[in-house]
């Protein structure tokens, strides 16, 4: 169908839901229910009204539901606002159907520039609808939408990475001759610290000029090049903004200590206490400073959360965030994709000014320096700083769809170890998204353990309380380590295992966040008092000298390492000094010498890479398989396609360990074959796992200290029982039945046996709420559970690859599903099938049975489901077996008599 020819009258789309299902409030503000029904019926949207109905997303300015047919699934989108109404809106569909991440527009009511929309970033204009015809993420890449959540996202600091004038910066005519090697390692979006002008007292994140090139770097000329040739790689280039704070030395902060009227309230004051002789309160900063210094210009104080060299902006006064608005819209015009807010954490503080509380755990930190020291109930996490990252998001919106541009990404910082206030930066809901990615530092902090052995269930802790707190509307990511933290492989007992971490990083769902230089293993360079001249970061000294060597990130921003025949090792030219020293290991540690070898750091990390913009790992599913102290492994998988990946931890001359993987993914054969698609560097190719397409049999995998292993299993997703997660009936005490379950898609048998069990257990029930059909019908029951856990075609896909089948009955039922042509025909069958063979009693009967033990056994195919439960327990509760998921859902069922 051609759009067209698909250009329709807003009102018309109503009528793609069942008129019995609508309500005035739902058509408010277009049209009233009177006139909807007489008005005619358009012929080219006939075809999405028909087959199942449910809601999507209902506000008073949107009206949005599915509908599936035809086995496929189409969104119809509703936007009630009037024309007065200018502001663009962004809605989050991505989990509230399946795993459908894509939409296709089949049908729209005004002409479209986009053909498809990624269901996390669905634009609105006002009085706009249409209707999308849905497809899997993975389906359907759209380099438009898409980008940033299949790349690795490369921080690169450009002071040191390469130097094209021989004065010892890196500048941005360097970085544009390495953009051949960026490419090589399939790095497709480059995110820039700041190259702003900037007196340098914080590498560059005291601004004193947001829009211009600091001349170490270049110019504005040479930044326009950059953008060219970034873009016509098909790469992407986002900057750091920095909206908290500015430099001393920026014309507003001279202007408000002058008091000029236009800029005297651009930054945050006060007029402190006892008429100026005391600060204002005893808010301390994270660079170790208080938060206040006084002016005697202005005779008062103003607010810093970090270096005194760098004034809080007032974000509370409009005109700031104006020309914050200002300063986007210009870097946005000369193309960048997109920006990543540094500090958002700092961003505003309560305006009573009150003092903030000792920490609970601060007994043994110095509150005189030390940040943690105090909860930042009143600087950190306000909800005004949620509030302006939503705003921002939707600035970008705006100038994305107004200038007709491909998707802005906006990524936040809020470094905090509170996954929970991290995650908050993601936004409330679906209609109020803020960042895109809230980046992800538990792994860091779980790498802070410097020196000492890794601990797999440890690594687990941290992976678990960011993957159980992501909400649905959001999308994952993953961090070693940035320009804040040390390099990861010296915060590791091993060099060797920065190859398990690359695997962690890069094969886990979401997106990937690398740091300039963890590609080939970097290390830290140590930086002492007897050299004092060495070292650039000034905030270590804010410490005191005890803390200067421990707290300055000089150590982890040292120069690229290019080569290793050269004096700074490519990164300048021989008779240039380089701005920091370069780290001790350069000349084993380079791109040149990682290239060459046979098997490198650098080779295995460019593999993965490529390895993860493939399903499953893009797009696909995930589930741990084992966290012991020594062992990390997980699983990823998408129909047919499952890999195992498996991380020894422990220390080199470590004993050997094996593992019976076999019994682990509770396969019921016992022998199952893995064939190795990526290893570490460390393995030697005589060992069994030390080729690439090597086959092995997983009950007995062997790996050596720091070893690391990706495989592929030869074996269909069906096979893996581990795949598969319990999912109970639990009766509550007023009579309610809940299933709560984790899901994405449900294999034909366990299909079966759900609705089946499910049916049964409430055979002697009566309807107790509008929202669920009476449970005496099989039919209505069928439709109603699966459009609460998904869509019709989801299922169909996988009757070809049904296998097993309720005892006695697999003949027949094997008939049914090869004669099966349609969801419909499913459920006549499925109904058939259970009248022609149970009576009630026997169903009755059947359900007993699959509760006891020995039928758990029989419904679970030998596979030990529920090995560590007590049989009491087993006579309790019915099981149901669903793929393991992502998303969380609620299904309401009748109440019990």
């Amino acid at each position: 169908m051609s759009l067209s020819s698909s250009v329709v009258p807003r009102e018309s789309f109503f009528l793609l839901a069942p008129l019995e299902s609508l309500h005035s409030d739902d058509v408010k503000r277009v049209i009233s229910l009177d006139d909807l029904i007489k008005l005619p019926r358009e012929d080219s949207l006939e075809q999405f009204s028909i087959g199942e109905y449910k809601p999507a997303i209902v506000t008073n300015d949107l009206f949005s539901f599915f509908r599936f047919n035809n086995q496929k699934t189409y969104l119809i989108f509703i936007d009630k606002r009037s024309e007065s109404d200018a502001d663009l809106r962004r809605y989050n569909f991505f989990g509230l159907v399946g795993t459908f991440g894509k939409g296709k527009i089949v049908a729209s009511s005004s002409k479209q520039a986009k053909k498809s929309l990624n269901l996390t970033n669905v634009l609105s204009n006002r009085g706009q609808a249409f209707v999308l015809e849905l497809c899997e993420l993975y389906e359907d890449y759209d380099e438009s939408q898409d980008w940033w959540m299949r790349d690795v996202i490369y921080e690169v600091i450009t002071a040191s990475y390469q130097d094209s004038n021989n004065d010892g910066f890196g500048d941005i005519q360097g970085l544009r001759q390495r953009l051949d090697y960026i490419q090589s390692i399939r790095i497709k979006t480059i995110w820039l610290t700041p190259i702003y002008p900037s007196p340098w007292k914080d590498y560059g994140y005291d601004i004193s000029n947001f829009c211009d090139i600091d001349p170490r770097f270049g110019t504005l000329d040479d930044f326009r090049q950059l953008v060219a040739d970034v873009h016509s790689r098909n790469m992407r280039l986002i900057l750091d903004f920095v909206p908290n704070h500015t430099s001393n030395e920026h014309t507003w902060f001279q202007a408000a200590l002058r008091n000029d009227p236009n800029y005297v309230d651009y930054y945050v004051w006060h007029e402190g206490k006892n008429n100026g002789k005391d600060l204002p309160n005893n808010w301390l900063g994270p660079s170790g400073q208080r938060m206040w210094t006084y002016s005697p210009e202005r005779k008062m104080y103003y607010l810093h959360q970090f270096l005194d060299c760098q004034p809080d902006l007032n974000l509370r006064n409009d005109k700031v965030l104006e020309e914050l608005k200002r300063i986007l819209r210009f870097w946005l015009d000369l193309g960048v994709d997109g920006f990543r807010a540094d500090a958002v954490r700092h961003l505003i503080e309560n305006d009573d000014f009150r003092d903030e509380s000792l920490s609970k755990n601060a007994k043994d930190i110095d509150p005189n320096i030390f940040y943690d020291a105090y909860e930042h109930t009143e600087t950190a996490d306000r909800p005004e700083s949620y509030a302006l990252v939503r705003q921002w998001r939707r600035f970008l919106d705006n100038y994305a769809y107004d200038n007709c541009r491909d998707y802005l990404l906006f990524v936040t910082e809020a470094y905090h170890r509170d996954v929970q206030k991290v995650m908050d930066y993601y936004g409330a809901n679906r209609e109020e998204r803020g960042s895109d990615v809230s980046i992800n530092f538990l792994i860091t902090y779980y790498l802070d353990k410097n020196g000492k052995e890794q601990h797999g269930l440890e690594l687990d802790e941290q992976l678990t309380k960011w993957q159980t707190k992501v909400p649905e509307h959001a999308w994952s990511n993953w961090c070693l380590g940035s320009h804040d933290s040390g390099r990861v492989t010296s915060r590791l007992p091993s060099t060797e295992l920065i190859d398990g971490f690359y695997m962690l990083l890069l094969l886990q769902s979401g997106t990937a966040l690398l740091y300039y230089g963890d590609e080939i293993a970097m290390r830290n360079r140590p930086f002492t008092l007897e050299h004092p001249e060495e070292i650039v970061d000034i905030t270590a000294f804010n410490y005191g000298e005890k803390y200067v060597e421990e707290r300055t990130r000089d150590c982890q921003r040292t120069p690229m390492q290019w080569t290793s025949h050269s004096p700074h090792a490519g990164f300048t030219s021989t008779t240039a000094t380089p701005y920091l020293p370069l780290a001790d290991t350069w000349p084993e540690l380079n791109v040149e010498q990682e290239e060459k070898a046979e098997r490198s750091h650098l080779k295995l990390f460019r593999q993965l890479v490529k390895l993860r913009q493939q399903s499953p790992f893009y797009g696909g599913h995930q589930k741990k398989v084992l966290a012991t102290k020594e062992l990390y492994a997980f699983i990823r998988w998408l129909h047919s396609d499952i890999y195992l990946i498996v991380i020894n931890q422990t220390m080199n001359g470590h004993e050997p360990i094996t593992t019976d993987f076999v019994k682990l993914l509770k396969y019921p054969n016992k022998e199952l074959l893995g064939e190795v698609v990526a290893k570490s560097t460390n393995i030697p190719d005589a060992s069994p796992i030390g080729k690439e397409g090597n086959r092995i049999e997983l009950n007995q995998l062997t790996l050596q200290s720091n070893e690391s292993l990706v495989l592929r299993l030869l074996s269909s997703v069906l096979d893996i029982p581990l795949c598969i997660v319990l999912i109970f009936f639990q009766i509550t005490s007023d009579g309610i039945t809940i299933i709560a379950m984790n899901f994405i898609r449900v294999t034909v048998f366990y299909l079966v046996l759900v609705l089946t069990l499910a049916w049964t257990q409430a055979k002697p029930l009566h309807q107790s709420s509008s929202l669920s059909p009476s449970l005496n019908d099989l039919d209505g029951y069928i439709k109603y559970l699966l459009r609460m856990i998904g869509t019709e075609n989801e299922y169909l896909r996988f009757l070809t690859y049904l296998k097993i089948y309720p005892p006695n009955h697999g003949t027949q039922l094997r008939r049914l599903y090869d004669e099966l042509f349609s969801f419909d025909a499913y459920i006549t069958d499925m109904t058939h099938m259970y009248e022609k063979y149970y009576a009630p009693d026997e169903i009755l009967q059947l359900v007993d049975f699959y509760s006891s033990p020995l039928g758990k056994k029989t419904l679970a195919l030998n596979i030990d489901v529920n090995q560590q439960m007590e049989d009491t327990m087993l006579n309790k509760i019915t099981d149901y077996v669903f793929t393991a998921a992502e998303h969380n859902i609620h299904i309401p069922l009748p109440e019990i008599h």
